[in-house]
């Protein structure tokens, strides 16, 4: 009785699943052909258009609350947690009027391009999206943002030939595949890291825009998902026979390449904006903040006459997005993952100085950006599950960081040790996640990496480090020292 009182049940959600399936393709085709002026376009026809994110938001599609925890609730999920659903009303907040009013924009904030572009891309006059006929898009960063327009495959997307379609296919489409790792760090690149047009540049920074801190595994760790993380988990194992999961792992090295690529195209194209606009070169936003930036007062810890209490590298090339590259290629060495870092050794050389040439930085972040996204696709490449993102290479890879560059990374400047921080971190959730199991020693880790934490912290009301100098410096390295104990028993002197 009881195994067909569960074989009914089966059943029946096996039939909700037919009628969901069956309604929303009913409620796609109705609402595509409803709209007055939509043409059946070919992949072949360019470019796709917006439909709107109210399209998305049908009961029977993406919209519905009827006991789904991630699956056809996603839009009202995303609307209630997600700060992307709120993108453009900040626009009208002080800080923003306050911001365009320094900035002597011509319009206020929530109708400007150079903050549209990336807060509500879709209503921006420099937008090259363009609705279907009639429509009004949504004003914010809402779901074809993200996930691509969906004029082509809005209907096709939840029909069961779409699934086994090439990526090339849906691409052509205007689909992107956020399911692919690579894939959603560029699409979160492309505002938090920035390029033509979506530049934070000194001037928004002056003006009181935050400084970009864009780290994709720590963004991701603690973003609200309207989508099952465990999915995600799934679709990167650590290898055909065995449990546990890469992805974690994946979303740091790829991310940690991604930013930086995509670092040094901004760089490359501020540089040739330098033969247009003179004026506008060297760009502030490249250096390290606190060349400049920091405090006055006579018992400043920048005045100090102990050259080991004042901060390091305090005149920089921006240490962020580019800090644990040299890591990397130093414990990747015949791996198959090349990093520039003669290109990179030559553009930190520039930035010793306020006077750059142009035209040499241009050059050298581009032949970088280049190499880095060809490492970028090899760490996100199926087989590095099984190579250089194995638990093996994981471990080994944590190790090193402890003990062969975590010691001058943290000495250098916060930018640095903030970077090794999260490394660990996405390091030691990525260990955990490909074994699937918490022993002792990683409970002691957890405690050793929150201790990092709290040193590397803004204080309240700040959004930068007050001092980065002796103490804080001492307290890290010791975290390092009590890491290399947990990890191999053997400090390093």
């Amino acid at each position: 009785m009881q195994s067909a009182e569960c074989k009914v049940k089966s059943v029946r959600v096996k039939d909700l699943r037919v009628f969901h399936f069956v309604l929303c393709t009913l409620q796609s085709a109705l609402f595509i052909l409803a709209l007055p002026g939509i043409k059946t376009a070919n992949a072949e026809d360019a470019p796709p258009k917006l439909v709107g994110s109210a399209s998305c938001a049908a009961a029977a599609c993406h919209g519905g609350l009827a006991g789904h925890k991630f699956v056809g609730s996603e839009f009202p999920i995303w609307a209630a947690r997600d700060p992307h659903s709120r993108a453009y009303s900040v626009l009208r907040n002080d800080l923003s009027r306050q911001m365009a009013e320094l900035l002597k924009l011509p319009k206020p904030a929530h109708e400007s391009a150079v903050c549209l572009n990336c807060h509500s891309p879709a209503t921006s006059t420099d937008s090259k999206l363009s609705s279907v006929s009639g429509l009004v898009p949504l004003a914010g960063v809402d779901c074809e943002q993200c996930h691509g327009p969906a004029e082509r495959w809005r209907t096709e997307h939840v029909r069961t030939d779409w699934k086994p379609r090439t990526a090339d296919d849906k691409r052509r489409r205007g689909y992107r595949d956020l399911k692919d790792v690579l894939t959603r760090a560029n699409v979160c690149a492309d505002c938090h890291v920035g390029g033509p047009g979506r530049d934070v540049n000194h001037d928004l920074i002056a003006a009181g825009h935050p400084r970009l801190f864009f780290e994709l595994s720590t963004f991701h760790a603690n973003w609200p998902k309207h989508w099952p993380a465990e999915a995600d988990a799934k679709r990167h194992p650590v290898a055909e026979s065995a449990t546990g999961s890469v992805f974690e792992a994946k979303s740091w090295a790829v991310g940690q390449v991604v930013t930086a690529q995509r670092s040094l195209e901004l760089l490359s194209q501020r540089a040739e904006l330098a033969k247009r606009e003179p004026a506008k070169w060297p760009e502030l936003a490249e250096w390290n903040c606190f060349a400049c930036h920091h405090d006055l007062q006579s018992a400043s810890w920048w005045q100090s006459k102990d050259a080991a209490k004042r901060p390091r590298v305090s005149f920089g090339w921006n240490a962020w997005p580019y800090a644990m590259l040299d890591p990397l290629a130093r414990q990747f060495v015949g791996s198959g993952i090349e990093i520039p870092q003669a290109e990179l050794a030559r553009l930190r050389a520039q930035f010793v100085t306020p006077i750059l040439p142009a035209d040499m930085v241009s050059r050298d972040a581009n032949v970088a950006a280049q190499r880095l996204r060809a490492a970028a696709e090899r760490f996100n490449h199926a087989d590095a599950a099984k190579h250089v993102l194995s638990p093996k290479s994981l471990a080994a890879l944590r190790l090193a960081f402890v003990t062969d560059e975590g010691p001058s990374l943290v000495n250098r400047d916060w930018d640095s040790a903030t970077q090794l921080f999260l490394s660990l971190s996405a390091l030691q959730h990525s260990i955990i996640a490909s074994s699937d199991t918490v022993s002792e020693r990683d409970r002691q880790i957890t405690l050793v990496l929150d201790s990092m934490n709290e040193t590397l912290n803004f204080q309240p009301g700040l959004r930068s480090p007050r001092d980065f100098a002796a103490q804080p410096i001492d307290r890290l390295q010791a975290d390092l020292q009590r890491l290399q104990k947990l990890l191999d028993g053997s400090p390093k002197n």
